[in-house]
């Protein structure tokens, strides 16, 4: 039985709910919040102090931050189902690439909770309290640079890629809607590409300018939260 036009955009608004309601808040808290509060550049001992201080909540960080990973993925899912008729392959390739997010998160975590362990002696109780602390600021330092810079962001611009295509072929959406998709992509592409190929004060010079595709994605999920999908121009055309 083919899905009617409501029953769509019931499943469109309840991916992008996913996004607005439980994927963002998550990953602003676990990811913001939670690190900005415990991590301090260049300062070891600091960091492993704040880290120890906050144990449970950078505890609740970690799985947050695997939480909405799932999250992304259920978004990813329920916009297959709604695309898989515009394009197979580029659907598969959209929720591939979705998937392939969750062992990257799955590694960066391991970084966290290995940091932590190795303060509190659980992993090699040998290291003076000064090893310790440099051991668990460099690991620390490795999610950064995963979470920041690294495969990450590359899967989910690979995500959003052909997502965008899909959005703009369906016609459940102006086309301008999957242009900002396809534009978020690879924005997040390129500022993986940018910080493994240029030196940091170079990328530091262009990061701010990709940090603002982020919103394309963002305004065109709004608008799928908003206004569900509509029926597309071409069966508009041929009903009349």
């Amino acid at each position: 039985m083919e899905p009617t036009l409501n029953s769509k955009s019931k499943t469109a608004r309840l991916a992008a709910s996913m996004f607005f309601f439980l994927g963002m808040p998550l990953s602003l808290w676990g990811q913001a919040y939670v690190l900005s509060k415990i991590f301090v550049r260049q300062d070891p001992a600091t960091t492993a102090n704040n880290l120890l201080s906050n144990e449970f909540i950078f505890r609740l960080s970690i799985l947050s931050h695997l939480t909405d990973t799932v999250f992304f993925v259920l978004m990813m899912l329920l916009f297959y189902r709604l695309l898989r008729p515009v394009d197979k392959h580029l659907s598969r390739l959209m929720l591939v690439s979705a998937i392939a997010q969750i062992s990257v998160v799955f590694v960066l975590e391991v970084f966290n909770f290995t940091a932590l362990m190795v303060l509190k002696s659980e992993t090699r109780p040998a290291f003076g309290v000064i090893q310790q602390q440099e051991v668990a600021y460099f690991l620390l330092r490795m999610h950064a640079y995963g979470a920041g810079i690294g495969m990450g962001k590359l899967f989910v611009g690979l995500c959003f890629i052909p997502f965008g295509m899909l959005v703009f072929r369906s016609g459940f959406a102006p086309r301008i809607i999957g242009v900002l998709v396809i534009i978020g992509g690879l924005g997040y592409v390129a500022d993986c590409s940018t910080a493994i190929l240029l030196q940091r004060t170079d990328y530091l010079m262009v990061r701010s300018f990709l940090m603002y595709t982020t919103l394309c994605y963002i305004l065109a999920l709004l608008w799928f939260l908003v206004r569900g999908v509509r029926e597309p121009v071409s069966i508009v055309k041929n009903s009349n």
